[in-house]
């Protein structure tokens, strides 16, 4: 099924400063290069994986709703596809935006949320009509349906220290009380937040605009900097920034697919790719 993206992330996964730290690089002796090289390696890893290391935007386009006429879930089975379900390829599913579809006069209509149902526990993400409901009868025609939706292990987050507030784009909406955790690249939080520490959110200014606390319905936490590098809501699997790094060497060191060695054999290290292993693709 024809996957496009319709907002890029606002960020990659490695800042620079990190990137230049691990490949023990000059500061501005070849940033482009290096920029370039992790935004290689993560699509890389994206691609290998279908998974979306920071958050973006999707809309994955069928032909048709699945399974038309069938009522789905086995009864007694756990776990399972049912045949009407409509499968998302890209992980982790934040939120599933809107389901659109033609109808039988090709006017575009949007499906109410409340006639299906979608389970952002499973990989792949599955949609599925509710209890007593069908997939309305599209349009016989290419393209008729689509899908939006967002995906992303984290989202970039910026700092105001005056108001004392975090903005984040791409992400669920949370409500007061919510518990949020932060992670960083390239640089430290704004103090005093630290990585891998539960937090709360104390008020919503706006949406995308959290002001937060340390414990839940505790005082506005006030923020003395902005920090540096990049921010994220959520946390990026650290075996996948590991095979972006080892990855991320190897092109900037030998910039080509093969090398000629002079003397001696150049033995791949067989872990590197096996740092992927528990994110396989499931088809």
């Amino acid at each position: 099924m024809p996957l496009q993206i319709v907002t890029r992330p606002a960020a990659e996964p490695l800042h620079l400063n990190e990137a230049i730290v691990h490949i023990n690089q000059a500061v501005g002796i070849d940033d482009a290069h290096i920029l370039a090289t992790v935004a290689f390696a993560r699509q890389t890893a994206e691609n290998r994986t279908w998974r979306q290391f920071v958050a973006a935007r999707y809309r994955q386009v069928l032909d048709s709703f699945p399974g038309l006429g069938q009522f789905g879930v086995p009864w007694g089975q756990t776990f399972g596809i049912p045949r009407n379900a409509i499968l998302l390829e890209r992980a982790p599913v934040l939120a599933v935006e809107s389901i659109q579809y033609l109808d039988m006069a090709g006017v575009p209509q949007t499906l109410d949320p409340a006639l299906y149902t979608v389970d952002l526990s499973s990989e792949p993400c599955r949609i599925t009509p509710k209890f007593g409901q069908i997939w309305p009868v599209p349009l016989p025609q290419i393209g008729a349906v689509n899908v939006t939706f967002t995906a992303g292990f984290a989202a970039p987050i910026i700092a105001d220290a005056t108001a004392d507030t975090l903005t984040v784009r791409l992400w669920p909406t949370l409500a007061v009380g919510a518990t949020m955790r932060f992670s960083n690249s390239g640089g430290v939080l704004p103090a005093p937040l630290q990585a891998q520490i539960d937090y709360y959110v104390a008020a919503v200014p706006s949406v995308g605009v959290y002001q937060l606390a340390a414990t839940p319905g505790g005082a506005v936490i006030d923020l003395t900097d902005v920090g540096s590098g990049t921010h994220f809501l959520g946390e990026i699997p650290a075996d996948l920034l590991g095979w972006m790094k080892l990855r991320l060497g190897s092109l900037d060191v030998f910039r080509e697919d093969v090398v000629a060695m002079p003397r001696g054999n150049l033995v791949p290290l067989p872990f590197v790719d096996s740092l992927l292993d528990g994110y396989a693709p499931w088809w």
